[in-house]
């Protein structure tokens, strides 16, 4: 097991080995289209502020799949759950704000 499927592990041991792998594979994307090495929670912040200040969560797509996007779009839900005390209440309504609407446009 690699550190991203451990590290998911460790906060969502309820995943499938399927979901974990799909989940990890999906980090792994993130944190290359990033270049950061194995880092989630600077991944997960540096995330949030283009977020924030684009009010989009269109980034966190990056390349791939149209599939994918859904996949990324619940590893990044998932980060912002395992880092919430780093992120304000208002921005986190706004994240899931607009993590909603990049699931529901096409």
């Amino acid at each position: 097991m690699d550190n991203y499927s451990s590290f998911i592990k460790q906060f969502r041991p309820e995943l499938s080995p399927k979901t974990l792998s799909q989940y990890s594979k999906q980090l792994r994307y993130l944190s290359d289209g990033y270049g950061l090495d194995f880092n989630p929670l600077q991944l997960t912040l540096d995330i949030i502020d283009i977020a924030i200040e684009d009010l989009s969560v269109k980034h966190v797509t990056l390349v791939g799949l149209p599939y994918e996007k859904n996949i990324r779009l619940a590893v990044f839900r998932n980060l912002i759950n395992i880092f919430s005390d780093h992120i304000t209440p208002k921005d986190y309504q706004l994240l899931d704000s607009l993590i909603l609407e990049a699931k529901i446009t096409k």
